[in-house]
């Protein structure tokens, strides 16, 4: 079978907060760019490589358990990987990646379908999933010290994300070691990373909702619910705004919002004026309307993975 060929671009990583987040992330276009990687398919000849080829095929998109640690730990104009050195039994802080077993690629493959990409339009992934998928079993932190990494260990990430990539996890056979509880944590961290790597727009109708002026004054954190907002934290502007509801609405299911619980956003107890359930609404319709993607469902089948 003829192999694809591309040319790599420079790819940008921070950490952050659900796995590893890019701080001003690239408008997603409605068309994927055909940009070039130094990349082959098929990276071997076990059967699940026919499956990764089908799926470049079908989202554009490189699925790749074979990758040149470069791509991952360059931030732009710095090297961001940490470093071992055995003779001192010492570490130098940074990231550390551990590659996916490729006896477990293919059920990791599988993973990805079942809990990610099956939520989604095909056009749409094809649209907008990014250049890379990097197929990986861990990625780390660590912090400076005399010991190894792993002695040193500063935080695990499930999935990462930079400007033309998400990097993913559980190659190996702790895939099936994963709980309901794993599975659950993973799942709405994918979700999450994805979606914050398309930084999609916020709508003018969502943002004339808010009055964005009360963050200049810690004293009215109290009657955030009232204003409409959810998360005094992350909505200071009406792009934050706009990504707290998406997250929340991915984090939380439906019966989660409407509960007279800490996240019944949308109970009367907190929803006082309406204004939540109005924002609300607009990104559900947003979702359905413009991608044909029920966002509710993902954190709705959420649940069922946490029992």
């Amino acid at each position: 079978m003829k192999k694809i060929r591309f040319w790599s671009l420079i790819l940008s990583l921070v950490l952050g907060l659900s796995g590893c987040y890019k701080e001003g992330a690239l408008h997603a276009s409605m068309e994927n760019e055909k940009v070039y990687s130094e990349y082959d398919l098929p990276q071997g000849d076990h059967d699940y490589d026919k499956d990764i080829l089908e799926m470049f095929k079908k989202y554009n998109t490189l699925f790749l358990y074979k990758y040149n640690p470069k791509d991952i730990y360059y931030n732009t104009d710095e090297y961001v990987n940490g470093t071992y050195f055995p003779e001192k039994d010492s570490t130098a802080a940074g990231l550390f990646d551990v590659p996916s077993d490729e006896a477990w690629v293919g059920k990791q493959v599988k993973l990805l379908q079942e809990l990610w990409l099956d939520y989604y339009p095909e056009e749409f992934l094809r649209q907008q999933l990014p250049l890379k998928v990097f197929l990986v079993d861990s990625l780390y932190s660590a912090k400076s010290g005399y010991g190894s990494p792993v002695e040193l260990l500063n935080n695990n990430y499930l999935v990462c994300r930079g400007v033309d990539y998400i990097l993913v996890t559980y190659g190996s056979s702790r895939i099936d070691e994963m709980t309901k509880a794993d599975k659950y944590e993973f799942k709405r961290v994918l979700h999450r990373v994805f979606l914050d790597y398309l930084d999609i727009p916020v709508t003018a109708e969502f943002a004339a909702i808010g009055n964005y002026t009360i963050f200049s004054n810690v004293n009215n954190k109290p009657y955030i619910y009232r204003y409409g907002f959810i998360n005094w934290d992350n909505s200071s502007t009406p792009q934050r705004d706009w990504f707290s509801y998406i997250d929340a609405i991915v984090d939380h299911s439906y019966e989660e919002w409407i509960s007279d619980g800490p996240s019944g956003f949308l109970h009367p107890s907190k929803d006082t004026q309406g204004k939540i359930r109005e924002k609300y609404n607009l990104v559900i319709e947003f979702f359905k309307t413009n991608y044909q993607i029920d966002l509710q469902k993902i954190s709705n089948d959420l649940s069922s993975y946490g029992e």
